[in-house]
């Protein structure tokens, strides 16, 4: 099982196409969609945005955790096909998460086992969950023997 886990006030711009890719994957991909935290200081929404994020990851037992981040390493279509392959043989949950404007705190953040760069282009939240969601997909076709990557 796959858990996007996502803080975000809307996908309204991006929402009938994360809606197909979640119709195509539904057998192995949940969203979890997190509220972010309003109306207070920077510091503030980002340590209760972490919290929040943690609280869910406390959750999961036997779980790899992704977050995605903009510093880290980038993978190739058919590099994260492989990667997830072998996590998804390793793990019963596989958890990626993509957080809020202003980040999260990772010196708090739990139990972060990869850190994965979709772009070094910057993204609307809705449309980096979209491109996942499709790389998801695309790695599915792949690992399948599917010929969805030309």
């Amino acid at each position: 099982m796959i858990n996007i886990i996502y803080i975000a006030d809307s996908s309204k711009h991006f929402e009938q196409a994360i809606k197909e890719y979640e119709k195509r994957l539904s057998k192995n991909i949940k969203l979890v969609k997190i509220k972010p935290t309003k109306n207070w200081e920077k510091n503030q929404i980002i340590q209760k945005d972490t919290e929040n994020i943690n609280k869910f990851l406390k959750k999961q037992k036997d779980s790899f955790n992704i977050m995605m981040s903009l510093d880290w390493e980038q993978l190739d279509t058919l590099s994260f096909s492989s990667f997830l392959e072998k996590k998804m043989d390793r793990w019963t949950v596989i958890n990626f998460i993509i957080w809020w404007a202003f980040g999260l705190d990772e010196s708090k953040l739990q139990n972060i086992d990869y850190k994965l760069n979709l772009s070094k282009l910057t993204f609307p939240h809705s449309l980096a969950l979209l491109i996942l969601l499709e790389q998801v997909y695309r790695a599915f076709q792949i690992i399948q023997g599917r010929s969805y990557h030309y």
